[in-house]
């Protein structure tokens, strides 16, 4: 692989990271939320659904101590409850309540509505390959972090 290649992609991702952060940086940070907190809100599923942390912190890409922390702080500001799993008592839920909900809901929508846009502008064909180049880089990641057995956001000084 050619060194220019990393430069480019580098480039790119710092473009898009930007404008995500960007995105949603207003939305969470007017509701008193770090980062974390406001990502945990949005990878939760709704309708009464739960994950455990293990499941939320592989899907998250933290260790479960860092979202077991910040899980605490949610559940303190009534974003988030804990709950038995009705199928095994000995399992721990983490489901999101309304309240959480409504904070998710106004910020997904906000931020598919610019993909939206986005995506529009762009020619189909190009859209299908960045779509589906994504698709097999999220894959070589997973990959690369199963192998390894390191998360490539491990942080232990997460915000909660």
């Amino acid at each position: 692989m050619d060194e220019s290649e990393v430069a480019r992609f580098l480039t790119a991702w710092f473009t898009v990271r930007q404008f995500i952060q960007s995105a949603n940086f207003n939305h969470f940070h007017q509701a008193g939320l770090s980062a974390t907190q406001f990502m945990i809100l949005n990878v939760l599923p709704t309708g009464g659904e739960g994950m455990n942390i293990g499941s939320l912190a592989k899907s998250m890409n933290l260790k479960p101590a860092t979202v077991a922390k910040t899980v605490d702080s949610l559940e303190t500001r009534g974003m988030l409850r804990r709950v038995k799993s009705e199928q095994d008592r000995r399992v721990v839920l983490v489901q999101i309540t309304e309240r959480g909900q409504q904070l998710q809901n106004s910020a997904a929508g906000r931020f598919r509505n610019c993909i939206d846009i986005a995506l529009r502008n762009m020619k189909a064909r190009d859209r299908s390959a960045f779509i589906n180049g994504l698709e097999v880089f999220a894959s070589a990641l997973d990959a690369q972090s199963t192998r390894t057995g390191e998360r490539l956001s491990d942080s232990e000084s997460a915000e909660t």
